[in-house]
């Protein structure tokens, strides 16, 4: 019994421990290509930890920015750390604003993740983000059939240059 009570005493201390914004929040990415936002927001002080996951079918090339904006000294948000799996975003801090921008990055097909860490002021804030994905370029079938051809074209070129050279000795 004393085991049960110690065993629900450290999972009530850990729920409450936890962050009050660590959250992983699922994003819908088009496949084919396109944009999707992301957001956070919360009315208390406290520590950012936020995940957002998201999964692409196809290799291609990733880019985002992230924002939080300092409404007249209202909202504290500072924005520590942001990254795309392991490759992070550039910060520019420009007036009252906050902003982290990746340029690109190449991903590969499957799940991935944008990481925010942070802290919220003391009445809280939010901040907004935007991913694009741009799937990598497949040739068409035509374009194959035009590069085997003129492979075969220059093997063929080359195979008819062979000339017979004699050699004479004086």
């Amino acid at each position: 019994m004393n085991k049960f009570l110690l065993g629900a005493a450290l999972a009530t201390a850990t729920v409450l421990a936890a962050p009050a914004s660590a959250a992983v929040i699922a994003l819908s990415v088009p496949g084919t290509g396109g944009s999707t936002g992301f957001t956070q927001s919360s009315n208390t002080s406290g520590a950012i930890a936020d995940e957002f996951q998201f999964t692409v079918p196809v290799a291609g090339d990733a880019s985002g920015s992230l924002i939080s904006i300092d409404l007249s000294g209202a909202f504290d948000v500072v924005i520590t750390k942001v990254w795309l799996d392991a490759i992070p975003f550039h910060q520019d801090l420009t007036g009252s604003e906050e902003k982290w921008t990746l340029a690109s990055a190449n991903i590969g097909a499957g799940t991935h993740s944008i990481f925010v860490e942070g802290t919220w002021g003391t009445n809280g804030g939010s901040y907004s983000g935007t991913l694009n994905f741009l799937p990598a370029a497949v040739p068409e079938p035509a374009a194959w059939a035009l590069m085997i051809a003129g492979f075969g074209l220059v093997g063929g070129a080359m195979r008819g240059r062979r000339r017979v050279t004699s050699v004479t000795y004086a």
